[in-house]
């Protein structure tokens, strides 16, 4: 179940424009501390605000588990290829073995090798082991070793522990979300708690500009989209609109085995010491800030620059906002 249906954020603007309008609205309630004391709000409470902000800015974002469930999905999906190559050893000799429509062929229950998952796949090998097994004689003379049925044994194993692995890992980005939004909520209330009483006490005032201080504009943020496709040792580069410092960027790369994402002053700019190397990973985000990636709009520095460092072509997603 995604975070969001476990716990629903309470407001619509970014976690950005959240601890940016509590920290105005703080200075707003200081100023007028005097005038509100009559509805009951106190330096103690305007504290207590700012410790809950503070605390909040210093909860650890779900970038650090979601990096490492990326790595735990990789490390997965790269044995799941070793376990493929083996598999495809053994069961290429026996279609050299046996013609293609034989009953020991069908007996391999091996259909579509190259589109089985990472369960389709180690379910199937105990199978061919016993099947290789049972024709050893016939499929020997093709070039059947003992070593090949091992070597499928043991990177079967391997796969195991990877694929048992990720629910757990994918568990705990989820539990950081839900810790992160829960404090989110929490904080947002507290605000918006203050800020009512605020304006409630200006507009009794007939103070309009007073009050005016006190509504919070929840805007949701726009999100961007930019993805596309990059070519082995090639860079592509795409627009980011209205970004600042801290506008938040969100990366996947949903084919092929890694790119690498960072800001430059060129759309041909070599990586930099911000450059955040992103794993394949089809189901996970890899969390950054524009400034994180190198984003300096005084130094000229604008361009988001996608680099795929690899032989194999691979393709992204990027959300910025």
């Amino acid at each position: 179940m995604a975070a969001n249906n476990l716990i629903r954020l309470l407001f619509a603007m970014s976690y950005n424009d959240l601890v940016a309008c509590c920290i105005e609205k703080e200075a707003f309630l200081t100023q007028d501390v005097a005038d509100l004391a009559e509805r009951g709000i106190t330096l103690q409470m305007i504290a207590d605000l700012e410790t809950e902000r503070v605390n909040f800015v210093a909860l650890p974002a779900n970038v650090v588990e979601r990096n490492t469930s990326s790595i735990g999905f990789a490390k997965r999906n790269v044995q799941t290829e070793v376990l493929r190559t083996a598999i495809h050893v053994v069961y290429d000799i026996a279609k050299d073995t046996f013609k293609e429509d034989s009953s020991e062929i069908k007996s391999f229950n091996v259909i579509g090798l190259a589109k089985m998952d990472c369960n389709e796949l180690s379910n199937i090998c105990s199978n061919i082991i016993i099947k290789s097994t049972l024709y050893t004689t016939k499929m020997t003379v093709k070039g059947l070793k003992p070593a090949m049925l091992t070597n499928i044994t043991t990177q079967a194993a391997t796969l195991l522990p990877l694929i048992a692995a990720t629910p757990t890992l994918v568990g705990n980005a989820l539990g950081a979300t839900v810790v992160r939004r829960t404090a989110a909520n929490s904080l947002y209330t507290s605000m918006k708690g203050l800020c009512h009483t605020g304006h409630a006490y200006y507009i009794a005032e007939n103070n309009k500009l007073k009050a005016e201080n006190y509504v919070i504009y929840d805007e949701k943020s726009k999100i961007v989209d930019r993805n596309g496709t990059v070519k082995s040792q090639l860079t592509t580069s795409r627009k980011t609109v209205k970004v600042i410092a801290t506008t938040p960027v969100r990366m996947k790369v949903k084919n092929g085995k890694s790119l690498v994402f960072y800001y430059g002053m060129n759309k041909n700019s070599l990586p930099s010491a911000h450059a955040v190397t992103v794993a394949n990973n089809p189901n996970i985000f890899i969390e950054s800030t524009a400034e994180e990636l190198g984003y300096n709009l005084a130094g000229g520095i604008i361009h988001l620059i996608i680099y795929n460092p690899n032989a194999e072509v691979a393709t992204f997603l990027v959300k910025i906002g």
